[in-house]
């Protein structure tokens, strides 16, 4: 048992600096002189350290910068080292200790400077962020050599994404100002593997009703990646992004393709519904909104005649469809009369009216159409188009009527004079 207990590997908790000093001078490395001259030098980068995060002149202030300055050395010798003490003596020979210090500074200053998440736009570097940063992971969150090599390769991926994000997005035509606000950067990746697995479509960043027609070209199941058009769009591109547009676009089918396949899915539902997989689209203040209403709400937009913009319009549809007449966008007298006839006789059919709007209205105006039926249009027309006041009788629905010519879409003139 002694001779296996021996055998076991210690753990050693010294301080990466500490076992290389002992290290270069056990095995002569370091002469004497130059060690008295370390020595001399350790006591001044204290000095600097402590100042630059607080002072000098208060004893914590010193022992933390003592701290800190064996932490700073300890990760840049084991960095530049990988971990062989042989090759980081001869650093502490060669070099001074200040010039280790900074060496351990410079590395954390550089992973601040990196991106901690695959956000566009939203990392930035301030220099009390990064004294901030300095502080806490040279002292309170004293990075390993190994935490750090983690941290680096992570953030590293994060800016490599993202400035293939932006490549893409500036080869694809997207306005620079709409990319900046997008955020994630999987909503511009996503939009662009859409764009180029869909073969023969044009290669450039869609706007809503374009995005429309490629996810209907996508839920062909028939539609197959062109290899070659991927590799040939790709051709001049730095390779670390070749590499990421193949594994950007296995991604893409293996996890998004299946989700537009579904039979419930459609582009309207994957750009607005609850549970939508981000994607971008171009905000084209020229593109016609009644076009991208008619491809993705096609009821709604047959019902409204393409004016489902229009609050008259929209109310004329609910009151019909709250009485249980069919939806149009226009009344006529005698259609008014009987929507006020019904109303009073039976009341408003609530749920039928937000069954429509969850059926046939666009994702994106959902939510304000309930609140305006039932927030807005619902309590007005109830009180306006009722007769229960015998001191202000409606029996001839001439107050009836003029409410509804105020708020619906109609083909009479007002009665009153």
């Amino acid at each position: 048992m002694g001779t296996a207990a021996n055998a076991l590997a210690q753990v050693d908790s010294r301080p990466y600096f500490e076992k290389v000093l002992r290290y270069a001078i056990e095995q002569n490395i370091i002469a004497p002189e130059l060690l008295t001259s370390i020595l001399a030098d350790a006591p001044k980068g204290m000095v600097q350290i402590a100042n630059y995060f607080g002072t000098a002149h208060l004893r914590t202030d010193l022992e933390a910068a003592r701290q800190r300055i064996v932490n700073l050395i300890s990760l840049y010798l084991e960095d530049l080292s990988g971990g062989d003490l042989h090759r980081a003596a001869l650093s502490l020979r060669d070099k001074s200790l200040l010039a280790h210090s900074k060496g351990g500074s410079d590395m954390i200053k550089r992973l601040h400077a990196m991106p901690d998440a695959k956000i566009i736009g939203g990392h930035s570097v301030t220099a009390e962020d990064q004294r901030n940063f300095l502080n806490d992971h040279s002292l309170a969150s004293a990075l390993s050599w190994v935490d750090y090599r983690v941290a680096f390769e992570y953030r590293k991926a994060c800016q490599q994404e993202i400035d293939f994000a932006l490549w893409l997005a500036k080869k694809l035509g997207a306005p620079t100002d709409q990319v900046n606000l997008c955020g994630d950067t999987s909503a511009l990746l996503r939009s662009a593997m859409l764009v180029l697995f869909v073969e023969k479509s044009e290669l450039k960043m869609p706007t809503r009703s374009g995005f429309v027609r490629l996810i209907e070209a996508a839920k062909n199941k028939r539609s197959t990646l062109d290899e070659a058009r991927l590799k040939t769009f790709f051709a001049a591109a730095p390779l670390e992004f070749q590499q990421l547009a193949q594994q950007e676009m296995q991604r893409f089918i293996a996890d998004d393709l299946p989700q537009i396949r579904q039979a419930a899915t459609t582009a309207d539902s994957l750009l607005y519904g609850e549970s939508s997989r981000p994607f971008f689209i171009v905000e084209n203040i020229d593109e016609d909104n009644r076009e991208y209403e008619r491809l993705v709400a096609q009821e709604w937009h047959r019902v409204t005649k393409g004016d489902g913009d229009d609050p008259a319009v929209v109310s004329t549809v609910f009151l019909l469809i709250a009485t249980g007449f069919p939806a149009k966008p226009k009344l006529l007298l005698r259609e008014g009369q009987e929507i006020i006839r019904t109303f009073r006789t039976s009341g408003f059919d609530s749920k039928a009216v937000l069954e429509f709007i969850d059926s046939h209205a666009p994702h994106e105006s959902r939510e304000d159409l309930r609140r305006q039926w039932l927030e807005d249009l619902l309590p007005e027309a109830e009180l306006d188009l009722a007769d229960k006041d015998p001191n202000f009788p409606d029996s001839h629905m001439d107050r009836a009527l003029e409410y509804l010519r105020k708020t619906c879409a109609v083909s009479w003139k007002s009665r009153r004079r």
